[in-house]
């Protein structure tokens, strides 16, 4: 690659890369939005408990697979994005971008190879 392309090519990661990050911060916020209205409500809640009753009589019966009954009380998924959100969030920047920036990397490699035997 030449210098102006060079230069082209790292302006279009970058504003990929804050695509990605915006679409990223935009789903997860929409998750706990999600889980904190939804999840949380008393019908959600009482299915959660109905399933761990359910759960809780089939280890009476012999089963192929004996499931343990959760211990949580609340649905996995309000648990999940009211208290470890900024792990979830952390995570999620952590790992896309490294995603982002290999798979940006391969290409860059694939087209200089690509451009050097023409």
């Amino acid at each position: 690659m030449n210098r102006t392309s060079g230069s082209r090519w790292l302006w279009v990661c970058g504003i990929g890369y804050v695509l990605l990050l915006a679409v990223v911060v935009w789903a997860l916020a929409a998750a706990k939005n999600w889980a904190l209205t939804e999840a949380a409500s008393a019908e959600s809640v009482r299915e959660w408990q109905a399933w761990r009753e359910d759960v809780a009589k089939q280890q009476t019966q012999q089963l192929p697979v004996q499931r343990r009954v959760p211990k949580s009380v609340e649905p996995p998924a309000l648990v999940l994005m009211r208290d470890y959100f900024a792990v979830c969030f952390v995570g999620a920047i952590v790992f896309s971008s490294l995603l982002y920036w290999v798979i940006a990397w391969f290409i860059t490699g694939i087209l200089a190879g690509s451009r050097q035997e023409n």
